[in-house]
C-alpha cells in the first residue's frame, strides 16, 4: 500500500497531519451498515473505538468509552432518542449526531431537545459526512441539507399562541400546545412521551409550565380551560 503525501488533502480540505483524529462510536442495529461507516470514517482519520445494536448498549459504551462523537440511528432498538437523552446527561462531553433513514422534522426537533448536536440523513456520502461531523465536534450544527426546509417551515409554522382568559392572553409556547392538546384528548404522561419523542420526566416539565402559567392546580383543571378557552394567534 503507498504511503500517503505528507501533503495529502483530506475530505475537508485539511492536509493530513493538521487534522485530530476523533474517536467515534457508531449506534446501530445494521451489521452491514455499521462496517460501511466504519470503514469510510477510519479512511478519514476517525478512530471508531466502539459499536452498539440497541440503546442500552449505546449508552454503556458511551459511559465508558467517552467518544468525542457518538453516531446513532433514530430507529435504534430500545429508543434512539432515550439514547440520545442518557448519553447527553451521562457523557455531556461526547458530541451526538442522530442518522435517519428518512427525513422526519418531528424527530429532527425532538432529538435536538435531548441533546443531539445534529440529524443527519444515511443517505449522506461518506466524505461530506467526514466534514460534518467534524464541524460539529466544533460546535456547528450538523443538519442535512434536506433537513433544512422542515426546520424552517416548522418553525414558521408554529407562531405562539394566546389562550383568552378572563380578558388576560397567556401564552404557551409551541411545544406546550402540543402537549395541551393531547392532555385535552384524554392521553397520559407516557402516551404524549411516546407520540411527542419525548421522555415522561421532560412532558411533566412542560406540564408543570403550563399549569403555572394557566394558575390551574392540576391537570383536570387545565383541561377544562383548555376546553373553554378560545385560543388565536399572535
Amino acid at each position: 500500500m503507498a504511503r500517503s503525501s505528507p501533503h495529502a488533502q483530506t475530505s475537508d480540505g485539511l492536509p493530513e497531519p493538521h487534522r485530530e483524529p476523533l474517536s467515534l462510536l457508531i449506534a446501530d442495529d445494521d451489521a452491514v451498515f455499521r462496517a460501511a461507516i466504519r470503514s469510510a470514517l477510519e479512511a478519514d482519520r476517525f478512530d471508531v473505538v466502539g459499536e452498539a445494536d440497541g440503546a442500552t448498549a449505546a449508552v454503556a459504551a458511551a459511559v465508558r468509552l467517552r467518544p468525542d462523537i457518538c453516531l446513532v440511528d433514530a430507529a435504534l432498538p430500545g429508543s434512539g432518542l432515550s439514547a440520545v437523552s442518557a448519553i447527553a446527561r451521562r457523557s455531556p462531553a461526547t458530541t451526538i449526531v442522530v442518522l435517519a433513514a428518512a427525513l422526519d422534522s418531528d424527530a429532527l426537533l425532538a432529538a435536538l431537545e435531548r441533546g443531539a448536536s445534529g440529524y443527519l440523513l444515511k443517505e449522506t456520502m461518506p466524505g461530506e459526512l467526514a466534514k460534518t461531523l467534524r464541524a460539529a465536534r466544533l460546535g456547528e450544527p450538523a443538519l442535512s441539507r434536506a433537513m433544512v426546509p422542515a426546520l424552517i417551515n416548522h418553525v414558521r409554522g408554529r407562531p405562539q399562541r394566546r389562550l383568552l382568559m378572563a380578558g388576560r392572553p397567556v401564552g404557551l409556547t409551541a411545544r406546550e400546545w402540543d402537549v395541551a392538546e393531547l392532555l385535552r384528548d384524554g392521553r397520559t404522561t407516557l402516551e404524549i412521551a411516546e407520540r411527542l419523542g419525548l421522555s415522561p420526566v421532560t412532558v411533566r416539565r412542560h406540564v408543570s409550565s403550563m399549569l403555572r402559567k394557566l394558575g390551574t392546580p392540576d391537570r383536570q383543571a387545565a383541561v377544562r380551560v383548555l376546553k373553554l378557552g378560545a385560543s388565536q394567534t399572535r
